[in-house]
């Protein structure tokens, strides 16, 4: 290996030491504005000490001298601040978040290099503490703002090892312990851990993945042992016959042999035979009994040593919480000081542990959700003052265990929650409900519709929120997760949103049902109920089928009709019919089946790059038999389902219908634009298709029934002027609406924009949802 690749892996490998180094380091000195306790301040001010001073070690053994030099004038200002020579204050943190915040921009960059300019100020900014006014000069430290009890703080420390690092284990009293002493470890530090081992995550992906195709194995040999099973029943039926049968056979050839007084050869040939096959057929049943035995015994032992298996792989694959929530104090406190707001972060629960994947899928949405409480919850300090509450705001973010091996992961504020009637006049704004269907909402339903893709109740976009395509991430993701949402909010008082998970995701249970002869699996997580209903119960409401379940009416659908299967076995001349009831916590609908199998534990397999996006199927599973069957997506099917049979969820009263069969494409190179285009016409329920530049948005209106063309102007190979000219001079196409949506503002552009043939022309400057959505209406 030369020089240059091991210097390569070495700074690989302090990338990431130094991104631990760098969270604890943030964490405690969130910790340390807080502290009001001598003794703890100074263990604290030990650990962030050490810590500064292993990270300026490790700069130095990979060519780093920038971050060295950095770290050890950090490392200066905390070690005086130990020795008492300089005093806390917020300019002294505030300085020390921007440095920690350097340094990770620093290690983010390609080159990992900075200017010497860039250095030379931060080098200032610390020096700058060193010629503050001595302690005793100083101000003293204002005490902390008292709080309710509720509202306490319980911030518990990041757990980070790295054994083999005797600069990283930090003291945890002070004075320093004597050279003889073993060195304290860190709060959170296992002592009996002695060693750890950096894996990538792709390997363990890879040997998970391995050990979950083990179910399958344990699927194939349990469907062995069934198989088995079943000749022995069929052995047993053969026996109770024989038994019957071969008493009468004596009975007559007994009656014969005094008759005749003598058996014909031909007889005895026949009987010789029959106590043959009797022999024979008693031998084979009970080797096949052994063996059953024998199968189930291996069976069992195969499957306690699989699921022993499978359970210590998601040990490896299970991080505590700590890991998600560290970045989260620093965020909340940096961004609430951008609005003028002091807020407090609650967390709780950071030493669950939870599956890797899903930490890794929650991360963005958690995020986002934590900056609308910032942007959108927490008031402004003269405000609260106003309203009869502290100062200083306050988010939690909770998680605890829950029955069924799943986690709550609760998250919400104390600020100003969700005004039902400001959401309702939003909604009527962008197009996504009428005025008089939002009359009908309740309040929570009217609250719900922010999970609406393109609803936001912003004035205006900033840096933090107001897309409106947030929440409906954040709730695609909960369930991509199979997940349940629920929130709750009271006007002045706060929001809370809570979400229910599983621990892992290395296991799937499934239903197995039957529909027109093809075998399905629905997700265990979102069945209901599975129900044998009369015929003669169902009623017709709105020319929609609906049943009564749980005191509430319930849509019901056929399952074969939403999966648009060639031969729906709807059997309404049969006296009953069985229902599967699927839902999230958002709607419920009632799936009418042939039959409700069993539930069984199977593999998860994605369908692959070929079939990236199927509607209505998530994937596929292989049983014991080899078979393979389709994994139902909730989700799709209850959406399927709302054309069909109504749905009394968020969005029951939302009218799509009419809008459904209209058809848009959306041609705009940029993928940005695009998505945002995208989600914005189906969230007022158009079907999208979209295109990359003039050329593919032709081919595809030459391919496809489109209603109307929503184009940019400026795109490689085609510009928006030259697709329209090329789309009014096809016969077959020119009566096509077609709306342009550019930055393009000029009086000659949108001339030019009229001579070529387009029906409307948006500017994107002036760009509002609702005006577009009315254009749209308009045309088609």
């Amino acid at each position: 290996m030369d020089e240059q690749e091991l210097l390569r892996r070495l700074r690989e490998a302090f990338k990431m030491e130094s991104g631990e180094r760098l969270a604890s380091l943030s964490t405690r000195l969130m910790e340390l504005e807080k502290c009001a306790d001598a003794e703890q301040c100074q263990e604290i001010l030990e650990v962030m000490y050490r810590e500064a001073h292993s990270l300026k070690g490790a700069a130095r053994a990979v060519n780093l001298n920038d971050i060295e030099t950095i770290s050890q004038s950090m490392e200066g200002v905390l070690g005086a601040m130990k020795r008492g020579e300089i005093s806390p204050s917020p300019a002294l943190f505030n300085t020390i978040h921007e440095v920690v915040s350097f340094i990770e921009n620093f290690l983010a960059r390609e080159q990992q290099s900075a200017t010497k300019e860039e250095v030379a100020a931060v080098l200032q900014q610390i020096e700058a503490l060193h010629t503050a006014a001595p302690p005793a000069a100083a101000p003293p430290k204002p005490p902390p703002v008292p709080a309710p009890p509720a509202e306490k703080i319980d911030v518990k420390p990041v757990m980070a090892t790295d054994a083999g690092k005797n600069d990283a284990a930090p003291a945890t009293a002070a004075p320093p312990p004597p050279k003889s002493a073993p060195k304290p470890q860190p709060a959170g530090v296992n002592p009996q851990l002695t060693s750890t081992v950096r894996i990538s995550t792709a390997r363990l992906d890879k040997l998970l993945l391995k050990a979950e195709e083990m179910i399958a194995v344990k699927l194939s040999v349990s469907q062995e042992v069934q198989e088995l099973k079943k000749l022995c029943h069929i052995f047993d039926r053969w026996q109770r016959k024989w038994a019957v049968k071969e008493s009468r056979f004596r009975r007559l050839r007994k009656a014969n042999s005094l008759e005749e007084g003598r058996v014909e050869a031909r007889g005895a040939e026949m009987q010789k035979f029959l106590d043959w096959n009797r022999d024979f057929m008693q031998s084979m049943h009970k080797d096949i009994r052994v063996l059953t035995k024998t199968a189930e015994r291996n069976q069992r032992f195969l499957d306690r040593k699989i699921n022993y298996f499978l359970e210590d792989m998601k040990h490896v694959i299970m991080l505590p919480c700590a890991t998600l929530f560290a970045p989260f104090p620093r965020m909340v406190r940096e961004l609430g000081r951008s609005q003028g707001k002091e807020i407090d972060l609650d967390l709780k629960g950071d030493d669950i542990e939870i599956d890797r994947r899903i930490l890794e899928e929650l991360k963005d949405p958690l995020v986002h959700l934590l900056r609308n409480c910032i942007d959108h919850g927490v008031e402004k300090p003269e405000d609260r003052r106003r309203l009869g509450k502290p100062e200083r705001g306050r988010i939690f973010l909770h998680i605890e265990r829950i029955e069924g091996g799943k986690v709550e992961i609760t998250l919400g504020d104390d600020g100003k929650g969700i005004d039902p009637d400001m959401v309702r006049n939003s909604a009527v704004k962008r197009g996504l409900i009428s005025a008089e269907d939002a009359a009908k909402l309740t309040e929570k339903e009217a609250q719900g519709l922010i999970f609406h893709s393109g609803m936001s109740t912003a004035q205006a976009v900033s840096k933090l929120s107001g897309r409106g395509l947030g929440m409906a991430i954040f709730l695609e993701r909960v369930e991509k997760l199979g997940g349940q949402l629920d929130f709750a909010s009271i006007p002045d008082k706060g929001s809370s949103f809570s979400v229910t998970l599983p621990l892992s995701l290395a296991t799937f249970r499934g239903t197995l049902v039957q529909v027109a002869g093809q075998l399905f699996l629905a997700p265990s997580s979102h069945l209901i109920a599975v129900l044998q209903v009369n015929t003669d119960v169902i009623r017709t409401v709105e020319n929609k089928a609906t049943i009564t379940y749980d005191g509430d009416p319930l849509s019901l659908v056929g399952l074969a009709d939403i999966l648009q299967m060639k031969n729906p076995a709807i059997r309404r001349e049969m006296d009953k019919v069985q229902v599967m009831v699927l839902g999230t916590s958002q709607r419920r609908i009632g799936f009418e089946v042939d039959e409700v199998l069993a539930e069984q534990e199977v593999l998860f397999k994605e369908l692959g790059k070929q079939l990236k996006r199927v509607k209505n199927i998530a994937g596929a599973t292989i049983l014991g038999t080899g078979q393979v069957v389709p994994i139902l997506n909730v989700h799709d099917l209850l959406k399927s389902a709302v054309g069909s049979a109504g749905d009394r969820g968020l969005s029951a009263r939302v009218k799509k219908e009419e809008r459904m069969k209209k058809s848009i494409l959306v041609v705009e190179d940029s993928i940005t634009s695009r998505t945002l285009l995208k989600s914005i016409l189906e969230a007022a329920g158009y079907e999208v298709k979209t295109a990359v530049d003039g050329v593919d948005g032709y081919t595809k209106l030459k391919m496809n029934p489109i209603d109307l063309v929503l184009s940019d102007v400026e795109m490689p190979r085609m510009s928006g002027f030259e697709l329209t000219e090329k789309i009014r001079a096809d016969a077959e196409l020119a009566d096509t609406p077609l709306i342009l949506c550019t930055s393009l503002a000029s009086k000659e552009d949108r001339e030019r924009g009229v001579q070529v043939g387009a029906n409307a022309y948006i500017v994107k400057s002036n760009f509002d949802q609702s005006n577009l959505l009315g254009v749209i209406e308009k045309l088609i």
